[in-house]
């Protein structure tokens, strides 16, 4: 009776932290970091068997606003994954990169998914764990794991550490962590995490409080409503036109996924060295209008 006991116990142990990693209806939303307004999903999209490998198909798609002023949905990638034993691969140049491993412990390390590009981050970077927990989600029990992302520490380039949640993946940043530093290579292909959900797993958002698939400034920046800075991009201020000084009384900047990073009354020059390299929304105000302009910063 207590060996049957026991191993019932053990059985619950396991279906407690067995999650099935890219389950039907997966779908991972992230904020946007490249030119345009908008957000990137990583959807579930099939299997496959890749070198007789039964393995899932992710599409990855762009929506958002085109300089055009268009809204747009655009694939622009497929990524072919799967796991075993708590490693999630993923295929790069006809071989299985480990992604994630849910398994590690304190002091483990792996080799980061899609090598980034020499000279951005240092070659053969390798994530390290350097704290493990368990976290209640959705009355699920799922692992985490802190880590780094470069060896040497490349915290004072922006680079630092970011969480692991069992088969969701970093919370912080984007799906592949290659892409926190060579993103201007390849394309920009995602930012921050915004939410992941499937059909057995409500919405999961712990950073994010917007709707997932929110587009900020997709009505505000057509027609009328929007203005053009220059010189743009920029790099320490932002050169108000003369018309709009004194018409307009307040200014709010946005990054694209909604959050605001600087607000205040309206001047000539706006100082914006302090802020991360990137692209941002400016909105200037009076009681009875409003305008926007895009901005890309750079360091």
């Amino acid at each position: 009776m207590k060996s049957l006991l026991f191993n019932l116990f053990i059985l619950f142990s396991i279906s407690i932290h067995a999650q099935n990693w890219s389950p039907s209806g997966a779908n991972w939303t992230y904020s946007y970091y490249g030119f345009f307004p908008g957000y990137v999903d990583v959807l579930y999209s099939g299997d496959t068997i890749i070198d007789g490998q039964s393995s899932k198909m992710l599409t990855k798609t762009f929506h958002g606003i085109d300089w055009n002023m268009t809204l747009v949905s655009n694939v622009f990638a497929k990524d072919y994954t799967y796991e075993n034993n708590g490693v999630v691969y993923i295929r790069y140049q006809n071989q299985w990169d480990t992604l994630y491993h849910f398994n590690a412990q304190v002091g483990d390390h792996w080799r980061m998914a899609k090598q980034p590009v020499a000279n951005v981050c240092p070659q053969n970077s390798r994530l390290n764990v350097l704290a493990i927990g368990n976290k209640l989600i959705n009355n699920e029990t799922r692992k985490y794991l802190v880590v780094d992302f470069c060896n040497p520490d490349l915290s004072s380039l922006g680079w630092g550490q970011d969480t692991i949640v069992e088969n969701i993946g970093f919370i912080g940043s984007y799906f592949l962590p290659y892409d926190q530093f060579d993103g201007a290579v390849d394309g920009n292909e995602g930012g921050p995490f915004r939410c992941y959900t499937d059909d057995n797993f409500a919405t999961y958002a712990p950073h994010y409080n917007g709707a997932c698939d929110y587009i900020v400034g997709m009505e505000e920046l057509s027609g009328s409503s929007s203005f053009i800075i220059y010189p743009n991009p920029i790099q320490n201020d932002i050169h108000i036109p003369f018309d709009f000084i004194n018409k307009f009384t307040r200014y709010t900047l946005y990054s694209l996924d909604g959050k605001i990073h600087q607000m205040g009354s309206m001047s000539e020059n706006i100082p914006v060295h302090h802020l991360k390299s990137g692209n941002y929304l400016l909105e200037i105000s009076n009681e009875s209008e409003k305008k926007f302009a895009k901005i890309l910063k750079l360091d």
